[in-house]
C-alpha cells in the first residue's frame, strides 16, 4: 500500500472515529438515562428554568413525526409531581404523572381570557406552587392539545440524575482524551515507520557514500512511494561505483599513455641526438657519411611528426564529434575514390587491395576519419605481413540497417588474448615489437575511436590459416542501390 493510501486512510479514520465516539456516547448516555428510570430514579422540577426546559423536551418528544421513540423520555419525570395528556380532537391519546394535578391546569385554563377557538396556540403560566403549559398544534386537519402541569417541589432525589450526568461528562472528556492521545500516538507511529526510518536509511547511505564506501545498496520493503527514491539511490551508488572504477582505470590509461609517449618520443629523439653530435664532433669525416647521418636524422624526425599528428588526430577524436564535424557520406564512392587515391603507393609497397561493394547506404560520419580508419588499418596490415606479397580485401554490405566495413589481409595475425587490446593506445603484441619504429602505436585506437564517434563498432578476428580480419559496423541514414 502507498504512502498516499495510508494517508488517505488514516484521514477518514480521524473523520470516522469521532462520529462513531459521539454516537457511542448517545447510546451509553441513552442506556444510563433508561437504567436510571427503571431503577426508580426520576426528575423533579424545581425552578421555572427546569420546567422551560422539561416543557420543550416533551414538546419535541409529542410533536415529533417518530414520538414514540422518545416517549420513554417522559418517564424520567417523577409522575407524583407532574402531569401530561395529549388529546386529538378532544380525544386523550396519551397520559402520563398525577391525574389528581389536571384540576390546576383545568380551572387555569376556565379563569383564563384566552380564546382558544381552532387556532394553534402556546401558554405558559407560573403560579406561585406550580406551573402549567397549554399547547395546541394543528396536523393534517387536526387539532392536538398538549397539557403539562408540574407542581412545584424540591427533593433530594435529583442528586441521583447529578452525579449520573457528571460521571456521564467524565466518561466524555475522558474519551476524548484518550481518543487525541490515541490518535497521535498511531499517527506518530505511521509518520516514524513510513516515512522517517526510510529517511534515516537515506542518510546513513549517503553518510556511506561520503566517507567512500561506494558498494552500499538500501532495502525497502514496502511498495509505496519510498521505494523509487531507494532504487534511484541504489542506482546512483552503482553509477558512482562504476564512474570510480572508469576514472581509476583512464587515469591508468592516462599513465600508461604518457609514458609509452614518452618512450617512442625519446627513442627518435635520443638518435637524433646522437647523429647531430657525431656531426658536430666530426665523426662523419666525409661527404658520404654527413649525408647518411643526415637521412637517419631525417627519416627519425618524420617517425617524431607523424607521432605528433597521431597524438593529435587520437585527441581530437577523444573531444568527439565536436571536434570533428559530420556529414552525409556514400559510401560506395567514399571507397572508390580512397582506394584509387591510395593504389599507386600499395602497389609500391608489393600489396595487393581489391574492393568488393555489395550493396551502398549512406552515413552520418567524418570522410576524412574514415580515410583515416582504413588507411590505419591497412598500413597497420602491411607493415607486420609475413608474406612478400601481401594481399588485402575491403569489402562493403548492408545488413538490417547496418553498413558492415570489412578489411580482410593474408598477414600474420594476431595472438587470441590480444584481439581484444588492439585498441589500446601504444598496444603492441609480442610479434610486433620489432617493428616499433615504423609504427606510433596509435593507429587502431583512433580507428576504434573514430568508429565510436559515429556511433558503430570495431572487431577483430584471426583467420584461417593466418591472417587479420577487421569489421566495422555503422548505422546507415539511407540504403542505396
Amino acid at each position: 500500500m502507498t504512502i498516499k493510501h495510508k494517508l488517505i486512510i488514516s484521514h477518514v479514520v480521524v473523520f470516522i472515529v469521532p462520529v462513531m465516539m459521539t454516537a457511542l456516547v448517545i447510546i451509553i448516555c441513552g442506556l444510563g438515562l433508561l437504567s436510571f428510570a427503571k431503577n426508580g430514579n426520576h426528575i423533579y422540577v424545581e425552578s421555572a428554568w427546569e420546567f422551560q426546559h422539561a416543557c420543550e423536551a416533551v414538546h419535541k418528544i409529542i410533536f415529533n413525526k417518530n414520538s414514540s421513540v422518545g416517549y420513554w423520555l417522559i418517564g424520567l419525570l417523577a409522575p407524583e409531581q407532574n402531569y401530561i395528556r395529549v388529546l386529538e380532537e378532544d380525544k386523550v391519546i396519551y397520559s402520563y404523572g398525577n391525574e389528581s394535578l389536571q384540576s390546576i391546569g383545568k380551572n387555569l385554563l376556565e379563569d383564563s381570557d384566552l380564546n382558544l377557538g381552532d387556532k394553534e396556540f402556546t401558554y405558559t403560566n407560573t403560579l406561585e406552587n406550580d406551573f402549567v403549559y397549554f399547547e395546541r398544534q394543528i396536523f393534517n386537519g387536526k387539532n392536538y392539545s398538549l397539557y403539562f402541569v408540574s407542581e412545584r417541589s424540591i427533593h433530594d432525589e435529583d442528586k441521583a440524575l447529578e452525579s449520573a450526568l457528571q460521571s456521564t461528562v467524565y466518561f466524555v472528556v475522558g474519551s476524548l482524551i484518550i481518543f487525541v492521545l490515541a490518535t497521535s500516538w498511531l499517527l506518530s507511529r505511521f509518520i516514524l515507520k513510513n516515512i522517517l526510518l526510510p529517511l534515516k536509511k537515506l542518510q546513513v547511505g549517503a553518510e556511506k557514500i561520503r566517507v567512500g564506501n561506494l558498494e552500499v545498496e538500501l532495502q525497502h520493503p514496502s511498495d509505496d512511494e519510498i521505494k523509487p527514491v531507494m532504487e534511484t539511490f541504489n542506482l546512483m551508488a552503482q553509477k558512482l561505483s562504476e564512474s570510480l572504477k572508469e576514472s581509476k582505470l583512464q587515469e591508468e590509461n592516462r599513465k600508461e599513455l604518457v609514458a609509452s609517449i614518452s618512450h617512442d618520443l625519446r627513442t627518435p629523439l635520443t638518435t637524433i641526438k646522437a647523429y647531430v653530435e657525431g656531426l658536430i664532433d666530426n665523426v662523419a669525416d666525409t661527404p658520404d657519411k654527413k649525408l647518411r647521418y643526415l637521412q637517419v636524422i631525417k627519416k627519425k624526425a618524420d617517425e617524431l611528426n607523424n607521432l605528433i599528428e597521431q597524438l593529435f588526430l587520437f585527441s581530437k577524436v577523444s573531444l568527439g564529434e565536436k571536434a570533428v564535424p559530420f556529414e552525409l557520406i556514400d559510401l560506395k564512392s567514399m571507397l572508390e575514390f580512397f582506394v584509387s587515391e591510395n593504389l599507386y603507393v600499395w602497389r609500391k609497397s608489393q600489396a595487393e587491395v581489391t574492393l568488393e561493394i555489395k550493396s551502398n547506404a549512406k552515413i552520418l560520419g567524418s570522410f576524412l576519419l574514415l580515410e583515416r580508419i582504413l588507411s590505419n588499418i591497412i598500413d597497420n596490415s602491411i607493415k607486420y605481413r609475413s608474406e612478400k606479397n601481401f594481399a588485402c580485401k575491403i569489402n562493403l554490405k548492408v545488413e538490417k540497417k547496418i553498413a558492415i566495413l570489412s578489411v580482410s589481409d593474408n598477414g600474420i595475425g594476431v595472438p587470441h588474448d590480444s584481439l581484444k587490446k588492439l585498441t589500446e593506445p601504444f598496444y603492441r603484441t609480442d610479434k610486433a615489437r620489432s617493428h616499433t619504429e615504423n609504427g606510433t602505436g596509435l593507429g587502431l585506437a583512433i580507428a576504434s575511436k573514430a568508429v565510436e564517434m559515429m556511433n558503430g563498432s570495431i572487431t577483430f578476428e584471426n583467420l584461417t590459416p593466418h591472417g587479420l580480419k577487421v569489421v566495422i559496423e555503422l548505422p546507415i541514414l539511407k540504403e542505396l542501390d
